[in-house]
């Protein structure tokens, strides 16, 4: 199995996508660390099997990052990968009526999180001989939403951050990609749904911006995260993919 004997790191880890992804990388051998920011949920990982645990990691927490990472080298030997999918979304604020706290939330979360992931994880591949990181953008970094105006920009610049951390890990034998989501079905999707919406409608508008015909399954972001962590795919740094059933084709 191509991730037997490598250890990986899910942030965002109980989410509807993280939780495909650890799936995803337990059933091909991997021993997988997901983690939340809930304090404890032990139980929720031992479902996923005797090959999983569980650590709380707020991801804007530069001391955690160490600890977590520590504490897998100590347990484990190395990290051979993360996957940084912790993130927030908070739709239907105009950009006119944005606080400038809720502007700085999504960038504290979605690219300082990120950032502090990447610094951390390649400090410590650089000293085992390399490893994977996956980042988490979005369809969003290139299409704007007025009222989603801070998750648009924070996930663009997750684009940047990627591309920057690839430059800088390619000499520790660390590659850095990034997948672009398009519409996929989680909660986090259907926080989109107005109060009085009805729910068909909210997947019939989204399914027209996909040329494929349909929305996405978490199953499709786990195959291509487990692409872009498998050393069989050694030469792929730097990559920004979009699965999104095409909605970036213009």
């Amino acid at each position: 199995m191509p991730f037997e004997n490598r250890t990986i790191l899910i942030t965002g880890g109980l989410g509807g996508i993280g939780g495909e992804v650890a799936r995803h990388f337990l059933e091909r051998g991997a021993t997988v660390v997901v983690t939340d920011r809930r304090e404890d949920d032990a139980g929720a990982t031992a479902a996923l099997g005797a090959k999983a645990s569980y650590a709380n990691l707020d991801v804007t927490s530069e001391s955690r990052w160490v600890e977590v990472i520590g504490d897998i080298v100590e347990r484990h030997g190395k990290l051979d990968a993360l996957v940084n999918i912790a993130g927030v979304f908070t739709p239907g604020i105009p950009f006119e009526d944005m606080t400038l706290a809720q502007w700085r939330f999504h960038m504290d979360v979605n690219l300082d999180g990120s950032f502090l992931g990447c610094r951390a994880a390649i400090a410590s591949m650089s000293k085992t001989g390399g490893g994977a990181i996956v980042n988490f953008s979005s369809g969003l970094a290139h299409i704007m939403l007025s009222d989603g105006g801070a998750y648009c920009v924070s996930k663009a610049a997750v684009l940047a951050l990627t591309r920057l951390a690839a430059k800088a890990g390619g000499k520790f034998g660390v590659r850095v990609n990034a997948v672009l989501p398009g519409a996929i079905d989680t909660p986090m999707l259907w926080g989109n749904l107005r109060e009085g919406q009805d729910p068909q409608s909210l997947i019939d508008m989204l399914v027209k911006q996909h040329p494929i015909g349909r929305i996405g399954q978490t199953s499709d972001v786990a195959q291509a995260v487990g692409f872009l962590c498998d050393p069989a795919n050694s030469f792929v740094t730097g990559a920004l993919l979009a699965v999104d059933g095409g909605q970036l084709v213009d």
